[in-house]
């Protein structure tokens, strides 16, 4: 019908239909529509089809970046809007300049909107583009220019993770409507030491620091390496003097720069073994586990400070624990020991809201990871959620103040096995904590 048409405004950048429409341009006169029976209404506007237009598909073509902006900053005064406004403008930009980390960037954007703003009739937009450019290069003031939360901070050179943002507000909208009772602990000198033994020797074998029982006691109890793997020894000893502090662990952050400094102090305490780690350093480049990319260096800072308003809207107890083990993992901000700092500020939060602490034992880490791996890609929470709920309970039925009796019941569990060795025994063990998750909004 319209071989020479592009895809433009919002449908450059969505590549589908909106509210039964799509918004493409064409050698045309005037602008028109197509009405496709009652499922489809084609938008035609005139312009150019063959100035900064970009391949989607091998014989379809779209408006190219700096085109998009233009057209996205348009006035839509139509019931379907056709331009996606200042809002996506800001945050699209942030993510250009912080994924290319190069502000030389924004600036080829500007020249090439430009060029095409003067031939085409967008000057208008322009002004506003470059304004806001500006404003993120913090060439100018952009309080009075930007509207976003996202441009702002990147004008203030703490650009954070919007997505992850966005996942962390869906998070704790979740936890907020889970019902959560709290679990009191009561303190036994003994009980504690115990726990906080497997909870450092669950929490490293996960990570692959891998000992049998028997030797990870040598490691603890009587201090002594093993098998000359001296950093590997240093590292469950460590995270069990940290985990074993019953004063330490009762620290949790109250602002945004005391949950920086918790972290790279607790960070760099279990990892000071390892300098090829950066202990105590956030990560410099990009880290990924599997598909997974996590937060990007630059946006760990301004990530872990727009999230920590949100941690502290929820309440005390498993809630701000689940919130603040996702956060660490999501943001990965050393360039190793995540998992275990998360796990370590999970836990922190359940001592000091005077709850039981939890263990993650090697047999349930898949459905660990698992929960994880919903929460990143389908912002699917309850897998997660209900693991923390049922670990938490079962960490709470063992009797911790004897050593032997709690070993015995882990391993009656095959809690200390790999999952596809002892699953099937553990599940019947915390089938018994029933979670019931809240129905979907």
């Amino acid at each position: 019908m319209l071989p020479d048409a592009i895809a433009a405004y919002r449908t450059a950048h969505e590549l589908r239909p909106v509210e039964g429409a799509v918004s493409v341009v064409d050698n045309v006169t005037a602008r028109r529509k197509i009405d496709i029976a009652s499922i489809l209404t084609i938008y035609i506007w005139p312009g150019s089809t063959t100035e900064l237009v970009e391949p989607f598909l091998p014989e379809m073509k779209r408006s190219a970046p700096a085109r998009q902006y233009l057209e996205n900053l348009t006035v839509s005064r139509s019931t379907v809007k056709k331009s996606l406004g200042q809002h996506w403008v800001e945050e699209r930009l942030c993510i250009e300049v912080n994924r290319t980390n190069n502000e030389d960037r924004l600036n080829q954007i500007r020249d090439e909107a430009r060029k095409f703003a003067n031939n085409h009739g967008y000057e208008s937009e322009f002004e506003k583009l470059s304004a806001i450019i500006s404003a993120l290069l913090t060439t100018h003031s952009g309080e009075s220019i930007l509207k976003t939360e996202v441009g702002l901070a990147n004008a203030r050179q703490e650009p954070f993770d919007a997505h992850r943002i966005a996942l962390f507000k869906d998070l704790a909208n979740y936890l907020k409507r889970c019902q959560l009772p709290k679990l009191p602990y009561q303190y036994n000198k003994l009980g504690w030491n115990h726990l906080a033994f497997f909870e450092s020797y669950f929490s490293n074998y996960i990570e692959g620091t891998e000992f049998e029982i028997d030797e990870a006691e040598q490691i603890v109890f009587q201090r002594n390496e093993v098998n000359n793997r001296h950093a590997d020894s240093h590292d469950v000893l460590a995270v069990y003097d940290q985990v074993v502090d019953y004063e330490g662990m009762s620290i949790t952050p109250e602002t945004p720069d005391e949950l920086i400094e918790s972290l790279q102090r607790r960070h760099f305490e279990f990892l000071y073994e390892r300098p090829d780690k950066n202990p105590g350093q956030f990560k410099s480049k990009v880290n990924k586990a599997g598909s997974s990319t996590f937060v990007a260096p630059n946006d760990v800072v301004g990530t872990l400070t727009q999230a920590f308003d949100i941690y502290k809207s929820l309440p005390e107890g498993l809630s701000r624990a689940t919130f603040m083990q996702l956060l660490v993992s999501e943001c990965h901000p050393f360039d190793d020991g995540n998992g275990r700092l998360s796990r370590i500020m999970m836990n922190a939060e359940l001592h000091a809201a005077g709850e039981y602490k939890l263990i993650v034992p090697t047999v349930h880490r898949d459905s660990y990871l698992n929960g994880l791996r919903k929460a990143t890609r389908d912002g699917n929470f309850k897998t997660l959620v209900k693991v923390f709920y049922q670990l938490q309970r079962y960490t709470a039925s063992i009797d911790w103040a004897d050593y032997g009796e709690a070993r015995d019941s882990l391993e009656a569990h095959k809690a200390h096995l790999l999952p596809d060795e002892g699953i099937a025994d553990f599940n019947r063990q915390i089938r018994q904590y029933r979670f019931n998750p809240p129905p979907i909004p």
